[in-house]
């Protein structure tokens, strides 16, 4: 751990029991312990219930499919290096998903859909794997298993100005509950010089790249163009997120594609009576779960706000007499959802006091004779010092409030 910064995610995450990597599971597969898998939880909570408010559809699709799909969507031929192919008993070639997007076709094609369907917004927070190369895998911030917050947008051509304000809307709103106010857009356009490497016509192209510009635009963000840039595809926007320390960091994808659409004959009918293409847009705006928690992990340098910590709340008995106090305290907690860890060993009050800020424990309560007497507790705040002492109900509807603001 010597060679990595006091503020690298590996060092916080080992600090913190985050996540362990293994020899023996393989370089790029790390594994959440409780207080990451409790991080990675609360994030996918937050995405969902904002994404089921406006309307998206979540769905689960297996990690495998057959060689044809990815034949087909064109990834074969292109990412065979990164895409491991299973045969079973029969001679059946089956690969290892790197992406959501063919099951996603196949979800939508699987009952027929009408003008009044769209948009039609189906969500997956699926993993994928990748078979990155060995070198190039870092934490969680480059690894071979990623979960992503994927979505796959169904829309008529007329509704793609409108879902593209809600997409960047729905982003903006979720990068600011981490604090991340500020970032730039990449727009990847095709190499003009190679247009052989994409599918479809130039017509589609050029109307593609100039709604994605478009779009930008009237959001009003700082961009640049970037020429071969784009997936096989489409065009797309990446977003670069500014942290704390004044570094960027490349989390949300947004694609505009016409072409698979007509890839894996996506129609929907129209109120004409007659069937026409849908156009679909790829969003992914953690990008991954593994590398948004290990970019938050740096942001925040492990002192996550309430709402996220894995331990939101220490109690500190000073001595054996206050222990059944304390316990009391601790059931009444987690009756009402909140996370909390009981300190009952023979430890010295200051040193209980250093392991919790060691911890990046939000709210420390500490319990002596005093507040015995009282039945109340003595609250330290991380990030404000002593608050003084709280009822239970105070403190309760204090913590209640912040993590439902998400503070």
């Amino acid at each position: 751990m010597d060679e990595f910064s006091d503020n690298d995610h590996r060092r916080i995450g080992q600090k913190l029991g985050l996540f362990v990597t293994s020899d023996l599971v393989g370089k790029g597969l790390p594994m959440l312990l409780p207080k990451g898998a409790v991080l990675r939880d609360e994030l996918e909570k937050f995405i969902i219930e904002e994404k089921k408010v406006l309307g998206y559809q979540f769905v689960y699709s297996p990690h495998i499919a057959k060689k044809e799909i990815y034949i087909k969507s064109g990834h074969m031929g292109r990412y065979d290096a990164m895409m491991p192919v299973m045969t079973d008993e029969n001679g059946e070639e089956f690969v290892i998903k790197a992406m959501n997007c063919p099951h996603h076709f196949e979800i939508y094609n699987s009952s027929p859909k009408s003008y009044r369907d769209l948009p039609l917004r189906i969500a997956e927070n699926g993993t994928v794997y990748r078979n990155e190369k060995s070198g190039e895998l870092s934490g969680l911030l480059r690894v071979k298993n990623l979960t992503v917050d994927d979505t796959h947008h169904f829309i008529k051509q007329d509704q793609i100005e409108s879902e593209m304000e809600m997409i960047f809307g729905l982003t903006d709103k979720i990068y600011k509950a981490f604090g991340f106010n500020d970032y730039k857009v990449e727009i990847s356009i095709r190499d003009p010089k190679d247009k052989k490497k994409y599918f479809g016509s130039d017509e589609i192209w050029e109307k593609a790249e100039k709604i994605l510009v478009n779009s930008v635009k009237k959001w009003d963000v700082n961009y640049t163009i970037e020429e071969g840039e784009a997936a096989f595809y489409g065009p797309k926007i990446d977003m670069q997120v500014k942290d704390s320390q004044g570094r960027y960091w490349q989390l949300a994808t947004i694609q505009l594609d016409f072409n698979q659409p007509e890839n894996f004959d996506l129609n929907y009918i129209g109120d004409d009576g007659k069937p026409h293409k849908v156009v679909v847009i790829h969003v992914a705006i953690f990008g991954s779960f593994e590398r948004f928690m290990g970019v938050i992990i740096e942001h925040y340098a492990g002192a996550f706000p309430l709402w996220l910590s894995p331990v939101q709340v220490k109690i500190l008995p000073i001595g054996e007499a206050h222990f059944l106090y304390a316990t009391e305290v601790m059931d009444k907690l987690k009756a009402v959802n909140i996370r909390v860890e009981y300190d009952n060993s023979d430890e010295t009050l200051g040193k209980k006091i250093r392991n919790a800020k060691t911890g990046k424990v939000p709210y420390v309560l500490v319990i002596g004779d005093k507040e015995v007497a009282d039945k109340k507790v003595t609250v330290e705040s991380r990030d404000n010092g002593n608050l003084g002492t709280m009822s239970f109900d105070e403190l309760g509807e204090k913590l209640k409030s912040e993590i439902r603001e998400r503070k």
